[in-house]
């Protein structure tokens, strides 16, 4: 019942909240604004994100077990999806946004110990990283991630439907080996998801804005860096297979604009 409860919940407000979202994007301007490199030919509405944080957060907040891992997914989520919505309507840069995603990544490293200790078949058995090497692994992994994520959101429903895939796997590995917290968490993105996709199936009438699409980032890659790591059924190289698909495009886009002597963090179509 918590299961489908969380999920219910996180659907529907945020469908009900998704065009309160977009009728005060209308009003204060906050609109995507076609160009070039852009597939709509109108402007849309770029705070969808902000019905996904409040969806998701109180069923989380409601029925997962809080404790210090929790509390700082809640606070550096809060954070990333801060900074991502002064870019929607300021457009702020990457510079500030990579301040604030490593920000959080320190808050759910240091606060909520999370950390990448294991490499599984990549070191001799039974070996954890130091503290050394592992926390920055950690912040370098959680930044690219929610990066990664962020940079897939180029057409309508894409980032929702590569994060939702992962959500699932990460929700039902959960459920199999018992980490109520982190299954809540998977169950109340899975909610939001579809509550944003209502809207943002083609043609969108809303975007999630960078505020959605760095929560989603943030939210995959931390709670599959603690599944693996708390899990020891599980390889801690997993998470390279359940995210692997907008990393791979991220490494390809970045490569690709060096090789033509292009700034790697303008934005262009040239995605998988």
């Amino acid at each position: 019942m918590i299961i489908f409860s969380t999920f219910l919940i996180s659907t529907i407000i945020t469908i009900l909240l998704m065009p309160i979202s977009i009728n005060l994007a209308r009003k204060a301007n906050i609109l995507d604004i076609p160009d070039d490199r852009k597939v709509h030919s109108a402007p849309i509405p770029r705070i969808g994100g902000i019905a996904m944080v409040l969806g998701a957060f109180l069923p989380i907040i409601l029925w997962a077990p809080i404790d210090q891992f929790v509390k700082s997914m809640l606070i550096g989520s809060a954070i990333v999806v801060v900074f991502g919505l002064v870019d929607d309507i300021k457009h702020i840069g990457f510079k500030p946004k990579f301040a604030g995603q490593i920000i959080a990544a320190l808050i759910v490293i240091l606060y909520g110990g999370l950390k990448i200790e294991s490499i599984g078949m990549l070191a001799p058995p039974g070996y954890l990283l130091p503290d050394w090497i592992s926390i920055p692994l950690t912040l370098m992994v959680v930044v690219a991630v929610t990066n990664a994520i962020n940079l897939s959101d180029g057409l309508d429903g894409l980032a929702g439907g590569i994060s939702l895939l992962t959500f699932l796997c990460v929700g039902y590995l959960a459920y199999s080996y018992d980490f109520q917290s982190l299954e809540t968490m998977s169950v109340a993105m899975i909610g939001a998801i579809f509550g944003l996709l209502r809207y943002n199936t083609h043609p969108a009438v809303v975007f999630m804005g960078d505020s959605g699409s760095q929560l989603l980032g943030f939210f995959a890659i931390t709670i599959s860096l603690a599944l693996t790591q708390r899990c020891n059924q599980l390889s801690p190289v997993l998470p390279l297979f359940i995210i692997g698909l907008p990393v791979i495009d991220t490494v390809w886009v970045l490569v690709r604009r060096i090789t033509l002597r292009k700034s790697p963090f303008v934005a262009d179509r040239n995605h998988l």
